[in-house]
C-alpha cells in the first residue's frame, strides 16, 4: 500500500498549486521536487513526511496533506532533516512499519559541502577522504559518487573565483612527472611528463576551453572515475 500511495502522489497533476509550491522550494516544476524528495513516514490518514533536497545543499520537510502549497521547515543538511522527523515519529506513537525513510543513495555526500568537495578533488586525496567519510578501509565494496556529487561545470566555476592549483611547472621546461600547464602570451599549454619523456601535448588559444580542459584532467587524476 505504501508504495502504490506514493507513486500515486508523486504522478498526480496538481497544476498550479504544485508549481507555486515548487517555486516556494527553490525549483520550477513539481517534477523537480519528485526527483529531489524522499518519503520518510506516514500517518494512520496515510499522510506522508517527506524530506526534499534544495538547489543550495539544504533540506526542506513537508507533510503532504492539505492543500498546497504546503508548509515546509529548511534545515542545514541532511542529518538535522532526518533527526527533526525522526523526533515528530517518535512523538507520534506511530508503529514501526509506518517508517519508511527512503533515503538519499548519495546520503554521505549530503553532509559534506561542495566546497570541501572540490579542494579535495583539486588538492586532495580523494581515495583516502572517501574512505574516511565511508568508514572503509578501500573503495572496492563503495562508490566515490556516495561521497562526491560536484559536477565538472561547479568544479570550474569555483576556478574562475580562486584559479587553479599550482601547476608542477611555468614552462616546458618543468622537470617533474605528471600533468604540466601554464600559460603564455594569452594562450594555455598542457602536457604530461613521465620518465623525462614529453607526451599529449595541447595548446589553447582559447582560455574558457584551456582552463575547462585543465579542470577535467585534473579531475580525471583524482581517481574517483566520476569525471
Amino acid at each position: 500500500m505504501v508504495g502504490k500511495f506514493f507513486k500515486k502522489l508523486f504522478t498526480r497533476d496538481y497544476g498550479p498549486l504544485a508549481t507555486e509550491f515548487a517555486t516556494l522550494l527553490g525549483y520550477k516544476s513539481w517534477k523537480e521536487i519528485q526527483e529531489n524528495s524522499y518519503g520518510i513516514f506516514y500517518t494512520e490518514t496515510d499522510a506522508f513526511w517527506f524530506a526534499t533536497e534544495l538547489i543550495d545543499g539544504h533540506w526542506a520537510v513537508w507533510n503532504e496533506e492539505g492543500q498546497m502549497p504546503h508548509p515546509f521547515t529548511v534545515f542545514p543538511n541532511w542529518k538535522e532533516a532526518i533527526k527533526y522527523l525522526g523526533n515528530l515519529f517518535d512523538e507520534s506513537g506511530l508503529p514501526d512499519r509506518y517508517w519508511i525513510k527512503e533515503q538519499p543513495k548519495k546520503e554521505y555526500s549530503n553532509l559534506i559541502d561542495k566546497e570541501t568537495q572540490i579542494r579535495v578533488l583539486l588538492y586532495g586525496n580523494a581515495l583516502n577522504f572517501a574512505c574516511e567519510n565511508l568508514g572503509v578501509n578501500d573503495m572496492r565494496t563503495r562508490k566515490y559518487a556516495e561521497v562526491f556529487t560536484v559536477s565538472n561545470q561547479e568544479v570550474y566555476e569555483y576556478i574562475t573565483i580562486h584559479g587553479l592549483p599550482q601547476s608542477v611547472s611555468i614552462d616546458k621546461k618543468g622537470r617533474g612527472e605528471g600533468f604540466h600547464y601554464y600559460q603564455e602570451d594569452g594562450k594555455w599549454y598542457t602536457f604530461f611528463r613521465e620518465r623525462g619523456q614529453i607526451f599529449n601535448e595541447k595548446t589553447f588559444d582559447d582560455e574558457e576551453l584551456g582552463k575547462r580542459y585543465i579542470v577535467t584532467t585534473l579531475l580525471q587524476l583524482s581517481g574517483t572515475g566520476l569525471y
